[in-house]
């Protein structure tokens, strides 16, 4: 499942049929206990959960699980021990090199490059200890939304702040969610021109997306919280003209996906492979940034998958994304990718 070379060393047995589980809000909590059945389109008539990587090259990324339910078996695990080795900056530096004179010579508006700390596990299941956090009872100021999934060997989760899109019948609503900053710099949300810039590129682009499914509302910008990190956000919705169903949901997945807030503007084959190529040189895994959902009959959620971990047997990786447009500057960029990473592995206890 990821794209770093994993190690065979011996874990703590795994939930060998696999699970999954997102929470959709307003008492809709998803989960599912394999084994699942592969799809190229979802049921008709029940929950069926959405796994993709970034370049959304599965063919049937829809799964049917063995048994759906609104809760999860109770773990009560404790942390894994985990021993990190911190992303290298120079990586990084060249990538944001490279970005970002794509950005000065106009080739591209923004993009989203990512740097990756990993670990190998010395003790524990992180699978498990997974299932424990994500279904169990949290602490408020944890904000996000939990998902998760594995297949038994493989698999990540996290407490995403970011919806890529929701249906519910005919109403589809998205944000954008891009500029980022701590609580003690909150103020630079509204003062920095490069944060505001860097919100604006999403919000024109998804507003040009969305125009093709209907009239677009566009909310209000805010400033809203996960933590100690501060984001800027923009709600807009649309009201399709006919409910989404099988195929169409793939249609709307790949109009949306990457926004630019976790992939490039423009969202051409040449930047793609632009990125594509970026995220390679950072070790970032092939599921992070992608889209992660669950859809029943009458409504859909997608969620963007950041703001957790990626594993696979005894290798886990911390991946954290920053947003590059004209004014970026290599000290801040990796300032926030430091801030992201120290809030994950704080809510996870790792």
């Amino acid at each position: 499942m990821l794209s770093s070379d994993s190690s065979t060393s011996a874990l703590a047995t795994p939930c060998a049929e696999g699970w999954a589980w997102l929470d959709a809000g307003e008492g809709r909590r998803y989960c599912g206990s394999g084994p699942f059945s592969g799809s190229a389109a979802p049921s008709e008539d029940g929950v069926s959960f959405y796994v993709n990587d970034f370049a959304l090259s599965e063919k049937q990324p829809w799964r049917v699980a063995a048994r759906n339910s609104a809760d999860s078996p109770v773990f009560s695990e404790t942390p894994p021990g985990i021993e990190w080795a911190e992303p290298g900056r120079d990586a990084f530096a060249q990538v944001f090199d490279e970005l970002m004179s794509a950005v000065r010579s106009r080739e591209i508006l923004k993009a989203v490059p990512a740097v990756c700390a990993s670990g190998v596990v010395q003790s524990g299941s992180v699978e498990r200890w997974m299932r424990t956090l994500l279904t169990g009872p949290r602490d408020a100021a944890v904000q996000g939304i939990p998902f998760g999934w594995s297949d038994g060997s493989a698999g990540f989760g996290g407490y995403t702040p970011e919806i890529l899109f929701a249906l519910d019948g005919c109403r589809l609503t998205t944000m954008a969610l891009a500029g980022t900053t701590d609580a003690e710099h909150a103020a630079e949300l509204t003062e920095r021109p490069k944060l505001a810039r860097e919100h604006t590129v999403v919000v024109d682009e998804l507003q040009r997306r969305l125009a093709a499914l209907g009239k677009v509302k566009t909310g209000e910008r805010k400033v809203v919280h996960q933590g100690n990190i501060r984001h800027l956000r923009t709600e807009l919705e649309v009201t399709l003209s006919v409910e989404p169903r099988g195929e169409a949901l793939n249609e709307i997945v790949r109009l949306m996906h990457p926004t630019p807030a976790l992939g490039i503007s423009p969202r051409s084959p040449e930047n793609m492979a632009r990125l594509t190529r970026c995220r390679a040189a950072t070790g970032t895994p092939d599921y992070f940034g992608a889209p992660f959902g669950v859809a029943w009959p009458g409504g859909a959620l997608f969620v963007v998958a950041i703001r957790g971990i990626f594993w696979e047997l005894n290798r886990v990786h911390l991946p954290t994304g920053c947003g590059l447009v004209a004014g970026s500057e290599l000290d801040a960029e990796w300032a926030e990718l430091e801030l992201k990473r120290a809030w994950v592995q704080r809510v996870l206890g790792l």
